[in-house]
């Protein structure tokens, strides 16, 4: 039972340490699920570990029922919250040293309007869904440490008449 419990504290660390820096370090994790994941196993094992302490949540059924509950707190707290993901539109730059730094465009649905928010930032890749962004000034790149690439991704495509 106490590696259960050693486990426990050290899958809470990660996972908190990981939502704690998304939302107040350049760390972007920049898919929804990705983040509702961690948002969800951090919660959760929080809830354990203070119900293991009180005494409480030994059975499998009060454990289930805690994920259920914590998973649909979770899953309102994103519903009300959530502003969109920034998507890569353009690929403007791409380190010459690093293929995992790049200098993208990125857009995000404005949540009350009709329109879209955008940004040019450097993004430098550490695992999928998850990068380091930074903004940057395109005016004072050094031109021996990026090249140019104009890669377009996520093009709308007009459909022709009928």
């Amino acid at each position: 039972m106490k590696k259960l419990h050693l486990s426990l504290y050290i899958i809470f660390a990660i996972t908190a340490s990981i939502i704690l820096a998304n939302r107040y370090t350049s760390f972007y994790i920049s898919d929804y699920r990705v983040h509702f994941l961690f948002l969800f196993v951090a919660a959760s094992s929080f809830v354990v570990i203070v119900g293991h302490l009180f005494k409480k949540l030994y059975t499998n059924k009060s454990i289930l029922i805690t994920f259920l509950i914590v998973g649909t707190l979770c899953f309102l707290k994103a519903f009300f919250t959530w502003g969109g993901d920034w998507k890569t539109q353009t690929i403007l730059y791409q380190n010459v040293e690093n293929e995992n730094k790049t200098i993208d465009i990125q857009l995000r649905a404005d949540k009350f309007s009709f329109g879209y928010k955008n940004r040019v930032v450097e993004i430098y890749k550490i695992a999928p869904y998850m990068q380091w962004t930074t903004d940057i000034d395109t005016m004072h790149l050094n031109a021996s440490q990026w090249k140019r690439v104009d890669l377009y991704l996520n093009k709308m495509e007009i459909p022709a008449d009928k």
